[in-house]
């Protein structure tokens, strides 16, 4: 189960980095709500694969603290 919830916290920052990348192209004009939304789910995938990285690295016994 713990593989699949990981899998599935990849896929999900996958896409919503497809998603951003063409929104801070140099010729991309966003709202700050616009930017500030973008942010945030970024900010989520990206904290969500960093505990995925870290659980995987306590399981292997591997975790720097």
């Amino acid at each position: 189960m713990a593989d699949s919830v990981e899998n599935q916290h990849i896929v999900t920052a996958e896409t919503v980095l497809g998603l951003v990348r063409p929104m801070y192209a140099p010729e991309a004009r966003l709202t700050a709500d616009e930017a500030l939304f973008m942010l945030r789910r970024t900010a989520e995938c990206l904290s969500d694969v960093i505990n995925v990285a870290r659980m995987r690295g306590e399981r292997l016994g591997t975790a720097d603290d």
